[in-house]
C-alpha cells in the first residue's frame, strides 16, 4: 500500500495530522472553516462577516481615538470609498446577472438536444439497474448514492473473500483497500443522513476518493492478472463500472448544485444590492444633515460592502467544491495516497 501493507487510511491521517492531540486542537478551526466555506447559509456568513467588520472598525476608532471631522461631508476617506463602492455595486450587479443569464441560456437548447440529455439520464439509470441487479434505482440523489456506495463496498468485500487464499501481501493489500473503502463509505453515509438538498449530497460525496479507488483496482488486476480466475475478474470489472457510475453521478449532482448556487446568488444579490444602493444613496444625499458619528460611518461602509461580501461567500463555496471534486477519470489529481502496494503520492512510485 501507499504507506505500508494493511495500513488503514485512519492511521495515515493521524500521522499526517501530527497525532491525536494536534488533531483535536485543529477540529474547532476545521469545523469553523467548513461552516464558513461550505455548510453555512451564505446570507448568514455574509452577515457575520459584515458585523465583524463593523465591530472591528468601531473598536479601532474607539481605541485609536479617531474622531470624524466637523461634518461627514468633509471626511476625506469615507465619501470617496462609499462612492466607489456604490459604483462597484452596479457593476457587480450587471456581471452576476450576465453570469446567471449564461446559465439560463444553456438550458435553451433545441428539442433534439433536450431529448438527448433526457435519454442519457434514462440510459444511465437503465445500465446501472443492470449492474446492481435491481428493477428500479432511486430517482432522488441521497438514496441513489447510498445504493451505489453500498454495492461498491459489498463487491469489494466479496473480492476480499475471493482473494483470501492468495499470499499474505495480496491479502493485506486488499484488506487495506476494503478498510479504506468502508471508512470513506461510512463517513459519507453519516453526512448523507443530514442531506436536505442536492448540494448537501454533493458535499457528502466530496471525500469519496473514487479516482484513487479505480486506480488501485486497476493496479491490483495488472499485478496479479495471471492468478485471477474468471469470477474475480468479473467482480473487479463490476467494481470499476460502479465506481465510474459513482463518479458520473457526483459530477451531475455538482452541476445541478452549482446552477442552484448561481440562481440563489442572483436572487440574493438583487435584494442586497437594491437595499444597499438605496441606503448608500440616501447616506450620500443627506450627508450634510447627518450627525457626526464614527458608528454611522462604519455602518454606511458595511452596507456598501454587503453585495461584495455576499458574492464572495457564494463564490468561495463554489470554488471549494470545484477544487475538492476534481474529475480526472482514470487519473489521480489529489494528494491522498492509495491502498495497493506501490502507489505513492511523492511521484517515486505509482
Amino acid at each position: 500500500m501507499g504507506a505500508g501493507p494493511g495500513r488503514s487510511r485512519t492511521n495515515r491521517r493521524r500521522d499526517e495530522g501530527g497525532g491525536d492531540t494536534t488533531s483535536r486542537l485543529r477540529r474547532p478551526v476545521d469545523r469553523l472553516w467548513r461552516w464558513l466555506s461550505l455548510t453555512g447559509d451564505r446570507r448568514v456568513v455574509a452577515l457575520l462577516v459584515l458585523l465583524s467588520g463593523f465591530v472591528a472598525i468601531a473598536l479601532a476608532d474607539t481605541v485609536i481615538a479617531v474622531s470624524v471631522t466637523e461634518t461627514l461631508a468633509d471626511e476625506q476617506t469615507t465619501v470617496p470609498l462609499v462612492s466607489t463602492l456604490l459604483s462597484g455595486t452596479f457593476f457587480l450587479f450587471s456581471i452576476v446577472v450576465s453570469v446567471n443569464s449564461l446559465f439560463v441560456s444553456q438550458q435553451q437548447n433545441p428539442v433534439a438536444q433536450q431529448f438527448g440529455r433526457i435519454q442519457g439520464i434514462v440510459e444511465y439509470r437503465r445500465q446501472l439497474e443492470g449492474v446492481v441487479d435491481v428493477d428500479h434505482v432511486p430517482a432522488r440523489p441521497e438514496p441513489l448514492v447510498r445504493l451505489l456506495s453500498g454495492d461498491i463496498l459489498e463487491r469489494a468485500q466479496y473480492l476480499q473473500d475471493q482473494l483470501s487464499t492468495f499470499d499474505v501481501e495480496v491479502r493485506e493489500n486488499v484488506e487495506g483497500y476494503v478498510a479504506s473503502l468502508a471508512e470513506e463509505t461510512g463517513e459519507m453515509n453519516q453526512e448523507l443522513r443530514d442531506a436536505e438538498s442536492t448540494f448537501d449530497v454533493t458535499l457528502a460525496m466530496m471525500d469519496y476518493n473514487h479516482d484513487r479507488q479505480i486506480n488501485d483496482l486497476r493496479r491490483l488486476r495488472a499485478e496479479y492478472s495471471e492468478h485471477l480466475d474468471e469470477r474475480t475478474e468479473e467482480t473487479i470489472d463490476e467494481l470499476l463500472r460502479l465506481l465510474q457510475y459513482f463518479a458520473t453521478a457526483r459530477e451531475y449532482f455538482k452541476t445541478i448544485a452549482t446552477r442552484r448556487e448561481f440562481a440563489l446568488l442572483s436572487r440574493d444579490l438583487v435584494l442586497t444590492a437594491t437595499v444597499s444602493a438605496a441606503i448608500v444613496s440616501a447616506f450620500m444625499h443627506f450627508l450634510d444633515e447627518l450627525p457626526d458619528s464614527n458608528l454611522l460611518v462604519a455602518g454606511a461602509e458595511a452596507v456598501a460592502f454587503a453585495p461584495f461580501v455576499l458574492v464572495g461567500a457564494y463564490v468561495l463555496r463554489v470554488a471549494v467544491v470545484s477544487y475538492r471534486t476534481q474529475a480526472a477519470g482514470q487519473f489521480v489529481v489529489d494528494e491522498r495516497g492509495g491502498d495497493i502496494r506501490g502507489i505513492r503520492v511523492d511521484g517515486r512510485e505509482d
